[in-house]
């Protein structure tokens, strides 16, 4: 590795990534990239990290990237969140395309490098593209454009990809969001959740063909109410994001079951935040969040239906529906509506009216066991009842347990691992599996199946009663347990 280096600059960068198909490029390039100032160069990257990727760890990656007869190193942090994206990066100039040690000095990576932690760096990742540039003038705003066309490598695998970066040079982030607005109002751009670093990790592991379930969000003590809302938003956005592509490519049902689980965690986060974030715009996206899901809906229903046993002639005629139902969530999909949804979405978690407000800049600590009591409050008193109760209150008891669930998901980075938050969460957890069940042995009568001679299986039917038993028995050991986030600091906890 060569030693030369010049001294490390350090800058932040505020960028808005986003994916665009080789259509879309052509389209941008008909409406949006001048022909006189823009700039083309070919750019080969590399990406580092240890075999027991170190770097990946401890948050970082390590890239070296030749442009001309010229090579820059780059350190960036790893981030969660997406599209609209700020961080520090520490680049130097280096003289290969080989990492140079010594050039970490100063660097967040200096420790790690001088205890020979790093000695092992291989590459991981290579990129190599068309960058083409050049910069947007939007209200007193100077913007950097690049769109990256070309090809990654990792793991023996590779893939073409197409992007393209919106990095805010000076003046107000606003403007950089308008300037991604106008160009998604015209050009079919998908709101970017990887980075090339990330894309690379999953190509090595042949995850793109594979279905994602939520993350663990990353929400630590001491975090603002506003940066815990960001998180959690972005985290939903990801989740979404990565099964999209592949319920648009296949149509796995195991796709589209994600998609739309992502998207009913991002309500949920809308309910849960709400008395800190329903600023003039909540009311609007909330809306629009209803809308899109809605969409999923019949689909996802003749899914879990079409697992059943069911008469040859039946089964046609709901596979029939169900590629029908199938068309128009794809079209919803790929509606300029949704995507600019997707995009107003990030924009204004970010720089949004509410995070003005006093309560934003509040300590979430107070805040999340407020509003998990209210939680459970909703739970417990039909919790207690519900072999009495109708369809309706029933769903309403559901869609609670859910919510409860979810907040528990994006918050339990506050809360001490413990014994009693392990059982509560596994018991919240079955409760939601069982009324889930009950919900679909009731939806089934609204799918317009012909009729049957055995019709067992309906609401009132034998197959309710132990879904009942299931669901009261969930309720008991979540009372049984109760709200562990009360007592956090009890002694019951447990070590990994």
């Amino acid at each position: 590795m060569d030693a030369s280096s010049s001294a490390n600059s350090v800058a932040s960068e505020i960028e808005f990534k986003l994916e665009i198909e080789a259509a879309g490029a052509e389209r941008l390039r008909a409406h949006f990239i001048p022909d006189d100032t823009a700039q083309s160069k070919q750019q080969v990257t590399i990406y580092y990290d240890t075999p027991d990727a170190t770097l990946r760890d401890h948050g970082f990656t390590l890239r070296v990237r030749k442009v001309g007869d010229g090579f820059v190193q780059t350190i960036k942090p790893l981030t969660t969140i997406t599209g609209l994206i700020s961080r520090a990066e520490y680049e130097t100039d280096v003289s290969s395309l080989d990492p140079n040690l010594k050039a970490l000095s100063g660097t967040p990576l200096g420790q790690l490098a001088k205890s020979g932690k790093l000695s092992g760096l291989q590459p991981t990742t290579q990129s190599d593209v068309r960058r083409t540039s050049w910069v947007i003038e939007a209200g007193g705003s100077r913007i950097q454009a690049d769109l990256d066309e070309g090809k990654l490598r990792a793991g023996g695998r590779s893939q073409r990809f197409n992007e393209l970066e919106l990095e805010l040079l000076s003046g107000d982030p606003a403007c950089l969001l308008r300037a991604t607005k106008d160009i998604a109002e015209r050009v079919p751009v998908r709101l970017g959740v990887l980075t090339k670093a990330e894309r690379g990790t999953l190509l090595a592991a042949g995850a793109f063909k594979k279905v994602a379930k939520a993350a663990r969000v990353e929400v630590q003590p001491g975090m603002s109410i506003a940066e815990v809302f960001e998180i959690v938003v972005h985290a939903c956005l990801r989740h979404y994001r990565l099964n999209e592509t592949l319920a648009i490519a296949s149509r796995k049902k195991e796709a589209l079951h994600q998609a739309r689980v992502a998207l009913r965690r991002l309500r949920s986060a809308f309910t849960l935040f709400r008395p800190v974030t329903a600023d003039v715009e909540y009311q609007y996206l909330r809306q629009e969040l209803r809308w899109f899901t809605a969409q999923l809906g019949e689909a996802r229903n003749l899914d879990v239906f079409l697992e059943r046993e069911l008469p040859d002639d039946e089964r046609d005629v709901l596979t029939a529906r169900r590629e029908q139902a199938y068309d128009h969530v794809l079209a919803a999909m790929d509606s300029q509506r949704f995507r600019l949804l997707l995009i107003e979405l990030v924009g204004w978690t970010a720089l949004g009216p509410w995070r003005r407000g006093k309560r934003a800049a509040r300590p979430i600590e107070h805040y999340a066991s407020t509003r998990l009591d209210r939680l459970w409050s909703s739970i417990g008193h039909n919790g207690r009842h519900i072999a009495e109760l109708d369809e309706e209150t029933r769903h309403h008891l559901r869609i609670q347990v859910k919510k409860m669930r979810y907040a528990l998901d994006f918050l339990r980075g506050l809360y001490p691992e413990s014994i009693s938050a392990k059982s509560f969460g596994v018991a919240v957890e079955d409760l939601q599996e069982s009324l889930g069940k009950l919900n679909d042995l009731a939806t089934a009568r609204t799918l317009g199946a012909p009729p049957r001679a055995e019709q067992s299986w309906l609401i009132g039917s034998p197959d309710e009663k132990p879904l009942i038993r299931e669901a009261e028995r969930a309720f008991r050991d979540l009372d049984d347990v109760g709200p562990f986030w009360r007592h956090p600091h009890r002694a019951d906890h447990v070590h990994a």
